[in-house]
């Protein structure tokens, strides 16, 4: 019971943290900002973000290997700390569990679950 509970709290700080508040369009009587004359193209640098999973259960590390990359790649920079920080509070809680048999279903729940939320930003797990 204490491992579904932790499964669904951790699910449900990412999903509302992968919630975003709608922009505020901008004033159309507002004077336009000057066109610049060449825009340079930047290319975003490949993320080297990961999470250390190693909890010693395959399932529940997939499951935080690809979230946490997700995160990294999918999600606003204004909302990923939080989220990251979900995905450790979870790491930490399911360290402490003993019954790795009931873990493993839970992440693979929790990866079910994730695959729902997460596709909606465009992860593929």
């Amino acid at each position: 019971m204490k491992i579904k509970i932790l499964a669904v709290a951790a699910f449900a700080v990412l999903s509302l943290a992968a919630c975003k508040k709608a922009e505020t369009p901008a004033d159309p009587a507002a004077p336009a900002a000057p066109a610049a004359s060449a825009p340079a193209a930047v290319t975003p640098a490949p993320t080297t973000d990961t999470v250390d999973a190693g909890t010693g259960v395959p399932e529940c590390d997939q499951y935080l290997e690809k979230v946490y990359a997700c995160i990294s790649d999918k999600v606003p920079e204004a909302q990923r700390d939080m989220m990251k920080q979900g995905i450790e509070q979870s790491k930490n809680a399911w360290k402490g569990i003993s019954d790795k048999t009931a873990l493993a279903a839970q992440c693979k729940t929790a990866m079910d679950q994730a695959k729902t939320s997460f596709g909606a930003m465009g992860c593929t797990f």
